[in-house]
């Protein structure tokens, strides 16, 4: 039987993220949250990302969740070793996962991380069940889903910008992808029949904005029922894999 894996990661750090990790709990399952110092969307406060810390794995999100293709080059080292020392000194831990604002990064920025300490970074790149990989920098970590209904368009955007077709082929396994739920149950069955790491991502903010906490659970309660088959880790527990 080929080794399949379950994992999610949380992005921007706001207060929700404790119900995330309350349903995680509830269903068996864990992942990693990514805290900025600071967000439009507004953050936890230290005591309370600290809290967190103690049962889920926190990674670096910038110090101020800005977007690094946008800033000069030492505003980006800025933001990317500032924020790996201010998550170590709020949790008292080694942090070693980063993910990208938006996505958004230039190839050089992979370096800087490596130089910063981080072992592996999460992109927002789609459909994927690939494990981390390592390409001479720090360990690129993709997605399989996020956790809300995207459009076709949306979805071959970030496809095509990756050069990805074969996302774009994954898309059938889903006739009404915008039904992201039954898309998540599809993709994540897929995972642990043929093997390989399905990740779920999401904002908790934005399953907040758009009333989307009783469809979260459902997935949670489905993935809940594939561990028998797929081992539930963190991002960081990953890369042991992957290398």
């Amino acid at each position: 039987m080929m080794s399949a894996w379950i994992t999610t990661s949380w992005d921007d750090g706001h207060p929700l993220d404790f119900r995330v990790a309350e349903l995680l709990t509830k269903y068996g399952l864990t992942g990693t949250f990514y805290v900025p110092r600071t967000a439009e969307t507004g953050v936890m406060n230290e005591a309370q990302i600290r809290e967190l810390a103690k049962h889920f794995e926190i990674g670096a999100h910038t110090l101020d969740h800005v977007y690094l293709d946008r800033v000069s080059e030492l505003e980006a080292k800025h933001q990317i070793i500032g924020s790996k020392q201010w998550i170590e000194d709020t949790i008292g831990s080694s942090c070693e996962m980063f993910c990208f604002p938006g996505g958004k990064f230039r190839g050089e920025h992979l370096e800087m991380l490596r130089k910063a300490g981080f072992l592996a970074v999460r992109t927002v790149e789609c459909f994927s069940f690939d494990l981390p990989r390592v390409n001479g920098t720090c360990a690129v970590m993709p997605t399989t889903l996020q956790a809300y209904p995207h459009g076709w368009i949306s979805y071959a955007r970030n496809a095509l910008r990756r050069g990805e077709l074969l996302a774009l082929l994954r898309y059938s396994l889903a006739p009404d992808a915008r039904n992201w739920v039954s898309f998540a149950e599809k993709l994540a069955r897929h995972a642990v029949d043929r093997g390989g790491v399905f990740h779920l991502w999401g904002h908790s903010w934005e399953i907040e904005k758009h009333g989307r906490w009783r469809e979260l659970e459902t997935v949670f309660a489905f993935l809940s029922r594939c561990r028998g088959g797929a081992k539930v880790q963190t991002n960081s527990e990953l890369l042991n894999h992957g290398r």
